[in-house]
Formats: structure tokens, sequence, C-alpha cells
């Protein structure tokens, strides 16, 4: 990333951790930076830690297999009220674009996993992702909380119960290119779907340039 994003990044992941989803229902939304980078210069961070998680349909999801694809991969749960809602109403119109693009599903992978499967059953994750109108290649994943340690570990997605039953996480989304490597790390509050569309579109344009092997 440019030292403009990192430090912009920085800031934004602060707040969020702050805010994280004490947020109340009506407040409203994060304002969205003004400014896009329409070249984005996306480092490879890290190896993306490996996981198979299971769908709303029963099948079995394993990230590893998805390389040759550029995935999204996103953490929430179904009960939050306010920035997890809005997050995956983001993820629905970056859905929609990267299907007017000629990349969705083709060459995208969206996965949403919950950080609170002991009440986020399959049922429960399927209505929720027929709420943002998900469709083939948008995964929703789950698995029981015992399966669900590791996952979330590897990725530093702790968990934190609230006294009113309320989750609060580090609100995160990773961007993983189809060699599996994380390129960037979003903060969940203000994930800007005009941004992830570019940065994916490079990152897309990238992998057809890369030399056959």
């Amino acid at each position: 990333m440019t030292m403009l994003r990192v430090i912009s990044a920085a800031l934004m992941l602060a707040s969020s951790v702050a805010l994280a989803h004490r947020e109340p229902a009506a407040a409203a939304p994060p304002a969205l930076p003004a400014a896009l980078a329409s070249t984005p210069h996306l480092a490879a961070i890290r190896q993306a830690p490996d996981f198979t998680l299971t769908d709303t349909r029963g099948q079995q999801v394993r990230l590893a297999q998805l390389q040759g694809r550029t995935v999204l991969l996103a953490f929430i749960f179904t009960h939050c009220s306010s920035v997890c809602p809005m997050l995956s109403s983001r993820m629905g119109l970056l859905q929609t674009r990267l299907a007017k693009a000629g990349l969705f599903p083709a060459r995208i992978a969206l996965l949403s996993v919950t950080v609170d499967p002991q009440r986020d059953s399959a049922e429960v994750l399927e209505r929720y992702a027929r709420r943002f109108d998900a469709r083939p290649g948008w995964h929703f994943l789950r698995d029981p909380p015992e399966r669900m340690r590791p996952v979330l570990a590897a990725y530093d997605e702790w968990t934190k119960i609230l006294p009113d039953g309320d989750v609060d996480h580090p609100a995160r989304l990773y961007l993983i290119d189809p060699n599996g490597r994380i390129r960037e790390i979003y903060s969940l509050a203000f994930f800007d779907e005009r941004q992830a569309l570019l940065d994916i579109v490079a990152i897309d344009k990238e992998s057809r340039a890369a030399p056959r092997r």
C-alpha cells in the first residue's frame, strides 16, 4: 500500500475497533472517503491462512481450492444491527458491479464467515444471505464453535460477548489474490465497495498479465 493508504487504513481501523458494533441501529453510516485510488499499489502482505468451512447448503468450501480467483473475505454475524448489515449491503453492491464487469463469479469469490456460530445456524445464515441478494459465488460459512476457533485465531478475529449479547470483534475484510496472498486489509466500518472494485480489477489485470508457468 502507499504511505497515504497505510496511514488512512490505520486511522480507520482504530476508529472501527473503538466503534465496533456499539453504534445505535439508526446511526448514519460513516462517511466514505472522497478520493479513490484508481491505480492502487497493493503489495503482498502475507499468505492467507488456509481453512475449510461449511456453507449454508452443507458444502465444504476450502480457501486453497479458490486459488486462481481473487477472494474477498469478511467476518460478520447476523444479529448485528448496524455495521454488519451495512457491510453486507456494500458487498451486495460490489457483487453487482463485479458481475457487470464480467468478473463475478468466474474470477471472484466472496466469503462471509460468521463469528457467532452458536446463533448463526445454516438456516439463519441462508436467510441473512437472501436479504442481500447473495448469488452463487458468494458463500456464507460456518461450522461448530470448536472448528471455528482456529480459523478466527488465524485471522486474529477475536470475539468478546458483551453483556447485552452483542459480539465485539475487530471488523476486518481481507482481499486475497489468485495466488492466495493477502493484498489488502480493509476496516469493516469504513469499507468502500468502490475502492474494493478498483483493487479487485487491478489484481485481476495483474493476474492475467502474469506469465503462465
